[in-house]
C-alpha cells in the first residue's frame, strides 16, 4: 500500500531515522554539508544550520558483528 507521498511505509521501523535538527535552534536539517569516511565502519557528516548558523559534527559507526547503526553527535 503507497501513501499519498509515494513512499511505501512498509519496513520503516523508525520514521525520524537520518533527520538531523540543529542543537542549538532544533531546525530540521536535510543533508549535512560533508561527509568523510573516517574508516571502513566510520562516517563523520559535518552540518551547519540554515537558520541559525551553528557548525556542528556527528558520525554514524556501523558494527556488522552486532547488525546495528550507531549514531552519535561528535564532542
Amino acid at each position: 500500500m503507497m501513501n499519498s507521498g509515494g513512499l511505501d511505509p512498509r519496513g520503516l521501523e523508525k520514521t525520524n531515522f537520518g533527520k538531523q535538527h540543529c542543537p542549538r535552534c532544533a531546525y530540521l536539517l536535510v543533508a549535512p554539508d560533508e561527509s568523510h569516511h573516517v574508516s571502513d565502519r566510520v562516517v563523520r557528516h559535518l552540518w551547519t544550520c540554515e537558520a541559525c548558523g551553528t557548525g556542528f559534527s556527528t558520525w554514524v559507526k556501523f558494527q556488522p558483528e552486532l547488525g546495528e547503526l550507531h549514531c552519535a553527535e561528535a564532542a
